[in-house]
């Protein structure tokens, strides 16, 4: 239990510490980068000329990209939710096995859009075309995703064993 308390401690720190001022400055940005397009070079990394030609290109880039950050924040906000069913002793609550279904079908989504994202905007703002095999951050919030739903069936499961043995005695 002691490890649970931990857990939780260090998520609402961070929650505390970074996703809330995150969501402010993601709100700031997004109204920001349609006042004055060229805050957008602290994004993005691309020649001035070509930001001054396709502004509007690059704002949708921009808003796409907070909008992936959006759900990221979203789904670390699901898992704090969860980590309370947790303290309560209700890991196999009906709202523990959603939110774990939820937070992985989120993160593979940020995973593979990222990772689309990021593909196109090397594409179109630098030119090149390069392919990535290697480990990278979206292939790691694909797998993590991928795991969340795995989880989300084990507990169903689990869930679903518990409730039989309770109808047996």
């Amino acid at each position: 239990m002691r490890k649970l308390i931990i857990l939780k401690s260090l998520v609402d720190f961070v929650w505390i510490v970074t996703c809330i001022p995150l969501i402010g400055l993601l709100v700031f940005f997004s109204v920001f980068m349609f006042v004055n397009p060229e805050s957008l070079h602290l994004v993005f990394d691309m020649d001035k000329a070509l930001l001054m030609s396709s502004k509007g290109t690059v704002q949708i880039f921009g808003l796409l990209l907070v909008a992936l950050v959006f759900i990221g924040v979203y789904s670390f906000y699901l898992f704090r939710k969860t980590l309370r069913y947790f303290q309560r002793v209700k890991p196999f609550h009906e709202k523990v096995i959603t939110n774990f279904h939820t937070i992985g079908y989120l993160l593979s989504i940020v995973g593979v859009f990222g990772s689309v994202l990021v593909f196109v905007g090397r594409l179109f703002f630098k030119n090149e075309f390069k392919i990535s095999l290697g480990l990278s951050p979206y292939i790691l919030l694909i797998c993590l995703g991928l795991f969340f739903m795995v989880l989300s069936e084990i507990f169903k499961v689990a869930k679903h064993a518990k409730e039989e043995n309770e109808l047996t005695v």
